[in-house]
This record gives structure tokens, C-alpha cells and sequence, in this order.
């Protein structure tokens, strides 16, 4: 049986668009974070300090999602080899 493509130490292979994904993740969850924090600044009158806050924490989170699901990715689903269920 021929290989599909590389496969990581891990197990999965790696796909552009999986990539892609990731990073449109990390940026939504930065951009909106950021939004929350400038209208609590809009709201509050506190100046920059939620908007940076918001930014913050999204970069931290969105690394924090990224990193986590880049080290140890989820396995199992459709087409591989998923032992969760039957008899085991």
C-alpha cells in the first residue's frame, strides 16, 4: 500500500487548508478580543487599556489553541482508524 503523503511523528499529515484554518482561528479569536476591548473602552472611558488587554489575551489564547493543537492533535473521526467505539 502506498503512502499518502509525510506524516508527522505524531501520526496525522500535515494539509494546507488544516493550516489555514489555524491561522484564520488565531486571528478571529485576536480581532475579537480586540473588539471587546475597545468597546468596553468606549463604554468604561478607560482608554487603551482594554483594547491592549483584549489584544493580549487573544494572541496568548490563539498561540495557547494553536500550540495545543499543533503538539497533540485529536484522533480519531472519519477514515482514521478510530478505536473509540465497538467492542473493543
Amino acid at each position: 500500500m502506498a503512502k499518502k503523503g509525510p506524516t508527522s511523528p505524531y501520526g496525522y499529515s500535515p494539509s494546507a487548508w488544516r493550516l489555514v484554518g489555524r491561522g484564520m482561528e488565531v486571528g478571529l479569536i485576536i480581532g475579537v478580543l480586540t473588539y471587546l476591548g475597545h468597546l468596553g473602552d468606549q463604554r468604561f472611558e478607560t482608554g487603551p487599556w482594554l483594547t491592549l488587554t483584549g489584544a493580549l489575551l487573544g494572541m496568548v489564547g490563539g498561540v495557547y489553541n494553536l500550540a495545543k493543537d499543533m503538539l497533540f492533535p485529536k484522533k480519531g473521526g472519519p477514515g482514521r482508524g478510530d478505536d473509540s467505539g465497538g467492542d473493543g
